[in-house]
């Protein structure tokens, strides 16, 4: 169940270089990264990881108006800030920035303010 806007205010292209390069540096953190066990996965994204992993094959030329590709960027920016995954140490590997930029380009992508955990969920 979707909970907040299924769309983003701002679309993808409206996003600098930079901020693009972390879209997609979450959605691969998600798919290959240590933070998410496969027994949860389904149930923090709404998504199996090999879904989110066919739709960051097609970066850039995601279709923003299709469900997965929204459930897809709005969960790894929420799940990465916000789900106890204890994986601070291998952040960096995947993520080159803060949980604080992270979560201030989330908002901007969003196009709400987002407090916690519950209020990125979609």
């Amino acid at each position: 169940m979707f909970r907040g806007k299924l769309f983003p205010c701002v679309p993808l292209a409206d996003l600098n270089p930079s901020e693009l390069e972390i879209v997609r540096d979450c959605l691969r953190a998600s798919v290959e990264g240590p933070f998410f066990p496969d027994w949860e996965f389904f149930t923090l994204f709404g998504l199996t990881r090999d879904e989110l992993k066919q739709i960051l094959a097609f970066w850039p030329n995601l279709n923003e108006a299709d469900k997965s590709v929204m459930l897809a960027i709005n969960n790894s920016f929420n799940n990465l800030i916000g789900y106890p995954h204890g994986m601070h140490d291998s952040w960096s590997e995947f993520v080159p920035v803060s949980a604080k930029e992270l979560h201030r380009i989330f908002v901007k992508w969003r196009g709400a303010s987002i407090q916690n955990y519950v209020d990125g969920m979609m």
